[in-house]
């Protein structure tokens, strides 16, 4: 990355023992938690979705 290019959102570290661990989980059962969390973000108020859609963005 360049120094004038500013990184946007957040980023982490999994470990490779971890990554191994999550694709031994079965794909249908993923998906579940895939869908649940979109559910739960369903219920988030208006405000509180704006923040999290700044932060994914790296903004104030």
């Amino acid at each position: 990355m360049s120094e004038h290019q500013h990184k946007k959102g957040f980023d982490y570290f999994l470990a490779k023992e971890t990554i191994e661990e999550y694709g031994r989980i079965p794909l249908e059962l993923r998906l579940q938690w895939l869908y649940m969390g979109n559910l739960l973000r369903m219920g988030y108020d208006k405000k509180t979705i704006e923040i999290q859609d700044r932060f994914r963005e790296g903004k104030n």
